[in-house]
């Protein structure tokens, strides 16, 4: 992210939606970057050969459909009819992954996926959505949850960005504007104000939305809230709610300009065993759900 980027994304309008050219690869680079020497480098160059297949998967895609009319949160998993769309790009993922570079898990994982019939996909689809992800077909999430962001990514990217509040559910918590999912993390862009604002980024559709600094992102509270990190990462903390039991992240991009949330996230994960350790819980990153537990059964 260059300086430019980051000063535009400061002064952008509370709501910024995904630019379908750069999201996914944007992703896959910073994740082949964070790899080497990194404690789960075989783990996070997976996640980089799976999300540079996500950008490869929107080049043809069906045309899909929108909501016929908006609502607070017009692409609410909950209450959007899905398509086949995701199913498309769930195909083109698999074909384009190299099965050398996969570990076991992840190619009998791919197996199983390339054989299922369309209804038990759909059920999957619905586990995950639902945030009801069981351990034993975690390694078969990692490829449905990328085929899900694919088509709710690109939905996100053609909605109109005036029709979207930023504030709309900062009275429960906060959730993305677009789709009601919950945030990956939290950035910390510099301008705006003598502080900087933060911008949440969703962790289905990657959809970025403005939210108020130190207040919790599950309850909306701004009492007892409190912070954790790790030596030596003072461009990454941990917000905690003493009222909720919640916790989220949040990155400053004053201090590593390259930051990508849902990577830096699968990087970090050592934070969330910090703070784990201490009661705390959070909806986990969609490449581990399943195998981290979260803060509520909603993804």
């Amino acid at each position: 992210m260059s300086d430019n980027t980051v000063g535009s994304f400061a002064e952008s309008d509370p709501v910024k939606l995904p630019d379908l050219s750069t999201v996914f690869a944007k992703r896959a680079e910073r994740l082949r970057a964070l790899a080497p020497g990194h404690e789960l480098e075989g783990f996070l160059r997976m996640i980089a050969e799976v999300i540079a297949a996500q950008h490869e998967a929107l080049a043809d895609l069906p045309p899909g459909r929108l909501p016929a009319s908006s609502s607070r949160a017009p692409l609410d998993p909950a209450t959007l009819e899905r398509d086949e769309t995701w199913r498309a790009a769930l195909a083109r993922i698999l074909e384009r992954l190299d099965e050398a570079t996969l570990p076991e898990a992840a190619r009998l994982a791919r197996a199983k996926l390339s054989a299922a019939p369309v209804a038990e996909l759909e059920a999957m689809a619905d586990r995950f959505l639902e945030g009801d992800v069981r351990a034993a077909e975690a390694a078969e999430m990692v490829f449905v949850a990328a085929a899900l962001q694919v088509a709710w990514t690109r939905m996100a990217a053609l909605l109109d960005v005036s029709g979207l509040d930023a504030a709309a559910n900062s009275g429960k918590g906060g959730q993305c504007p677009a789709c009601g999912s919950p945030p990956v993390a939290g950035m910390v862009l510099p301008g705006g104000t003598k502080f900087g604002h933060r911008h949440l980024h969703c962790s289905l559709c990657a959809t970025a939305w403005r939210y108020v600094r130190t207040r919790c992102v599950h309850c909306g509270s701004t009492d007892k809230i409190s912070f954790r990190q790790l030596a030596g990462t003072a461009y990454l903390k941990a917000e905690c709610c003493e009222a909720c039991g919640g916790y989220s992240k949040v990155f400053y991009v004053e201090s590593v300009r390259a930051l990508e949330p849902l990577a830096d996230d699968l990087a970090s994960l050592g934070l969330d065993v910090l703070v784990g350790e201490e009661g705390f819980s959070r909806v986990a990153n969609p490449f581990v759900l399943g195998v981290m537990s979260g803060t509520d059964g909603n993804n």
